[in-house]
């Protein structure tokens, strides 16, 4: 097979492109901005989404079997206060780069968010209707809505959520400070591995409740949709969910750290301040029983997870 990876620099690219690669896959992967930091086994391509007909032209030049689009702007300010390009990037881009795999017959997998949704239902499935309440979310939920509606386009949306993990391709870009996501697991994964205090802010505007995600394990995910030929949407996020107190529990014990090293406060004002205008989802529980039915397997337990994460960990810095 050939796999296009877009976002090949990123968490979850990074896993996507080690896991194929361990398949015997030929990669493309799309680079903008940091490139990896050792030499790779498969070819990169510089790519800016807001280059529509560079999108276009890359994906007719290298006739993939099928593309995993994991590049994304993750940063909430940008995104909230440069509206028109981030649109560009992320919505239009990815309806250029639909359009492109239509052409060439390539299944396309576009990797999405729990955070189309609001964190107010007790519980959402695979088509619960989303309900963002940000930016980021908004663009989410629209490029879903462009790839359902386009006609002859064989895909999947892949929703993650909390992703952690290694980056293989860029180690240096692993997240070190604390955040409103669920995604701030890796700057407390990092913290306690090194035997320092971890901070966990427990509100307001937090993300408190969500499904943490092990890189290496939504990369399989992702993969087997990239296989399948049923279209739509599909939950390749972690089968359990947990509350981001519990969580930072659940990595000291994983990580034999000493669990006094984590500490409760209310959120930074600084942090709350600075984004007083951007929405945060804060409970999020959801059912992946439909696209464990369909992928031939449900994503790993909380549990699960860190117990593969510490191996891959271990394996990493040893």
């Amino acid at each position: 097979m050939r796999l296009y990876v877009t976002g090949g620099t990123g968490l979850v690219g990074s896993n996507v492109i080690r896991l194929a690669r361990g398949r015997g896959m030929e990669i493309i992967a799309s680079q903008y901005g940091p490139e990896p930091e050792w030499s790779v086994d498969y070819q990169l391509d510089p790519l800016d989404f807001a280059d529509h007909e560079g999108v276009r032209a890359s994906i007719h030049k290298y006739q993939p079997d099928a593309v995993i689009h994991t590049a994304a702007i993750l940063d909430q300010i940008f995104m909230d206060t440069n509206r028109e390009l981030s649109w560009s990037i992320m919505v239009d881009g990815t309806r250029v780069l639909a359009e492109a795999c239509r052409d060439v017959n390539a299944r396309l997998v576009f990797v999405s968010s729990d955070w189309v949704f609001d964190g107010r239902a007790d519980l959402v499935d695979e088509s619960s209707p989303p309900c963002p309440v940000n930016f980021y979310g908004i663009m989410k939920v629209a490029s879903e809505r462009e790839l359902g509606v386009m006609d002859g386009l064989n895909y999947g949306v892949g929703r993650l959520a909390g992703v952690y993990g290694l980056n293989y391709a860029a180690p240096s870009l692993a997240r070190v400070d604390n955040g409103l996501g669920f995604d701030f697991s890796v700057y407390v994964i990092y913290r306690l591995a090194a035997g320092l205090p971890a901070t966990v802010w427990t509100g307001p505007k937090v993300n408190d409740v969500a499904h943490p995600t092990l890189a290496s394990d939504c990369a399989d995910m992702l993969l087997r949709l990239a296989q399948v030929n049923e279209n739509g949407v599909f939950h390749c996020f972690g089968s359990e969910s947990i509350s981001r107190v519990d969580l930072a529990h659940q990595i000291a014990k994983a990580f034999d750290a000493d669990p006094a090293l984590i500490n409760t406060t209310v959120t930074d004002p600084a942090v709350l301040d600075v984004h007083r205008h951007i929405g945060i989802p804060f409970r999020t529980i959801a059912s992946t029983d439909k696209t464990a039915q369909v992928l031939g397997r449900r994503a790993f337990n909380v549990g699960e997870g860190l117990q593969a994460f510490r191996v891959e960990w271990d394996a990493f810095w040893s």
